[in-house]
């Protein structure tokens, strides 16, 4: 049971017998009635409504970030072309990694044969290694990383900080 229902049932015993003690004490019974039968209704509607087993406020709460995002933090998608080889990867235009492990892109410049430009995304990448990249070049992912540790977004928490060897041991599994 959560505060809000609580609350809710709280109220509601207030206002169903507060009103018919005020009908009551005035000798008007058949108000009385008609107010008792008629704040029942409404509050029962009401607190399925709101709490029954579809309720607004019974439903379990939404991961975060609720889709993550194609690039790290600040990082822009581009599609390298490398001697005829097509890689999906991401690119720096603002000099966001913390350890210059990614160096700015060049406006206009053709560098796509140099690997220090670019953060190259991999298919079927498990989010322990792929945290563990992030974290060694310096970068943040909303979603995989929290800054300095990995996140784990089925609980919401965060493990230790990745080694600085490349390993990503302290990140969780997907």
């Amino acid at each position: 049971m959560n505060i809000w229902e609580i609350i809710f049932i709280i109220v509601a015993i207030l206002i169903g017998a507060g009103g018919t003690a005020y009908f009551a004490t005035q000798g008007q019974y058949i108000s009385t009635i008609i107010y008792l039968i008629g704040s029942i209704l409404v509050l029962v509607v009401y607190g399925l409504l709101w709490f029954g087993p579809s309720g607004q406020y019974n439903q379990p709460p939404q991961p975060w970030p609720p889709i993550i995002n194609t690039c790290p933090d600040y990082l822009t998608y581009y599609k390298r072309n490398n001697n005829g080889t097509v890689t999906d990867t991401c690119v720096d235009r603002i000099g966001v990694s913390k350890n210059a492990s990614i160096s700015v892109y060049p406006p206009g410049g053709n560098v796509d044969t140099n690997d220090i430009y670019f953060f190259t995304l991999q298919k079927g990448e498990s989010r322990a290694d792929l945290c563990g990249r992030v974290i060694n070049a310096g970068l943040t992912w909303e979603g995989v990383t929290d800054g300095e540790s990995c996140f784990n977004q089925s609980t919401g928490t965060a493990s230790g900080p990745a080694g600085s060897s490349g390993t990503s041991s302290n990140c969780p599994s997907s």
